[in-house]
């Protein structure tokens, strides 16, 4: 598979307006500059308890080896050199003859060392997951001149990873309360935020979170992602036949034979039919029983499942005590349990026929999921029988500062010298006070500040990725999960 990127930026101008003049700015002398990439804050995410290490492989691929050659190293450096010094002038008004970047293209690489936490490790809030620093005192300034494209290439994909880690974990401790196995949680939260997302890049780095944790999702692209950047010899995502508002209401008002059409359609696999582009309470009540011998004749692997798409979550899966009809008191699982019956568990919970399940996933976010499972756990059912569709409330609802990454300068070199520099506004609440010096991460809880190029490092979770143009460790996607499983299972 060939993947294109489809970013039409020079690899030189990734960044914000103010950093083309930094390199002025610097200090006379200046030789190496060393950032830390940490996520500050979960204020704006409590139920982010960590952060998850991922997207950095992807990053490195993606950019830094393979745009930058492609668009920087491989051209001509006369047509560069032109084309910054015109864009430039244009701008910012400044003369600028770029011989940095005539400097750069000489060199013919990217003079940069970075270290980062394994990818599928999860660190405390505050501690760092990255490094950065120039391996080449004459491009000092291009440390954080890249702190654009990291901050904008990795937010997502470690944020989207951190929330499939705390749905997992959510459904986990469900499944351990009320069920008898674990075995339906990789599906059990299913990646619907495709069409929610800001754009086919975020789509596939946020959908590749989601799969670090799960292996249900309709974000194809995601699954190309991860076998471009990663690779993987298991199964990365699936999905099953789901029907839609257009299908149904392509065949008429009248449900019934559309749901019998369907089930013809996919005798021999699981099927999600969408049940409410009419009256979703008759499909329940007067459609369902009236196929009730059909679903049961099918086999168990070709179960069908049940979409609600509208109304109030809470009250469609698990009941409104206020409602006048009945079913519509008991919700739509308890509505299932008396149509189709099940199993009690050897806990105690209700577990639904197998030949018939519920898959929700209109608005559902962390808070809601959690509503919803309670509730139905407070009913005696089991968590396992509801799936949900986790869309773009909970993908795309993000930014930078749900996490609060940043990336700061924490050590200098001028002139052969190196002292820690830092960050510390006294009109801020310590959100923004930086590390000092460069950094060791000492376990994924904790880290030691105030360190210099000479400190002994040995023992930092802090692995060494990229340097002078190579990607120096290269990690499969199943490591990725398998890291991750061990935490979310102890």
């Amino acid at each position: 598979m060939v993947y294109h990127s489809l970013t039409t930026a020079a690899p030189y101008l990734l960044c914000d307006f103010y950093k083309i003049s930094h390199r002025h700015q610097y200090p006379r002398g200046s030789e190496v500059l060393y950032s830390t990439f940490t996520p500050r804050s979960n204020k704006l995410a409590p139920h982010l308890t960590r952060a998850v290490s991922f997207g950095f492989q992807a990053f490195v691929k993606k950019y830094l080896q393979d745009y930058f050659q492609v668009n920087f190293f491989a051209r001509s450096k006369t047509e560069i050199l032109q084309e910054y010094q015109t864009f430039i002038k244009q701008t910012l008004g400044l003369d600028d003859q770029g011989e940095h970047l005539a400097a750069l293209h000489d060199l013919g690489y990217l003079p940069i060392r970075i270290k980062a936490i394994p990818e599928g490790e999860s660190v405390a809030i505050g501690v760092p997951m990255m490094t950065i620093e120039n391996t080449h005192k004459d491009f000092y300034w291009l440390t954080n001149y890249l702190e654009t494209l990291i901050n904008m290439s990795l937010w997502q994909p470690i944020v989207s990873a951190s929330t499939a880690r705390a749905l997992r974990l959510f459904l986990h401790q469900m499944a351990k309360e009320t069920c008898d196995d674990t075995a339906h949680l990789p599906f059990q939260a299913h990646d619907f935020s495709m069409r929610g997302m800001s754009s086919l890049e975020s789509a596939e780095m946020s959908g590749a979170g989601h799969l670090t944790a799960f292996l249900g999702t309709d974000t194809i692209p995601a699954i190309q992602f991860i076998e471009h950047f990663y690779s993987s010899s298991q199964l990365i995502g699936c999905s099953i036949p789901a029907s839609e508002h257009s299908v149904m209401s392509a065949h008429g008002v009248d449900e019934l034979p559309t749901f019998r059409y369907l089930m013809a359609q996919f005798p021999n696999s699981m099927l999600s039919i969408v049940a409410d582009t009419t009256d979703f309470w008759h499909n329940i009540t007067v459609n369902l029983p009236l196929l009730k011998d059909e679903i049961l004749a099918r086999p168990p692997h070709a179960k069908i499942v049940i979409r609600p798409d509208s109304g109030d979550s809470f009250h469609i899966i698990y009941g409104n005590e206020n409602a006048e009809s009945a079913h519509e008191r008991q919700g739509l699982v308890e509505t299932l349990w008396q149509i189709f019956g099940g199993t009690i568990n050897s806990k105690g919970y209700k577990v639904l026929n197998p030949h018939i399940g519920v898959i929700y996933g209109d608005g559902i976010n962390f808070e809601k999921m959690c509503h919803i499972v309670k509730g139905l756990k407070a009913k005696g059912f089991a968590s396992s029988n509801i799936v949900f569709g986790v869309g773009s409330l909970t993908y795309q609802h993000n930014l930078r500062d749900t996490l609060g990454f940043a990336v700061k300068a924490t050590s200098i070199t001028i002139n052969g010298e190196e002292k820690a520099i830092f960050k510390a506004p006294k009109t801020d609440d310590g959100l923004k006070k930086s590390q000092r010096g460069r950094v060791m991460v000492s376990d994924l809880d904790r880290f030691t500040d105030g360190l210099t190029a000479q400190s002994d490092l040995s023992g930092d979770k802090l692995q060494l990725l990229f340097e002078n143009g190579k990607l120096l460790t290269e990690i499969s996607f199943d490591t990725i999960r398998q890291r991750l499983a061990t935490e979310l299972e102890d």
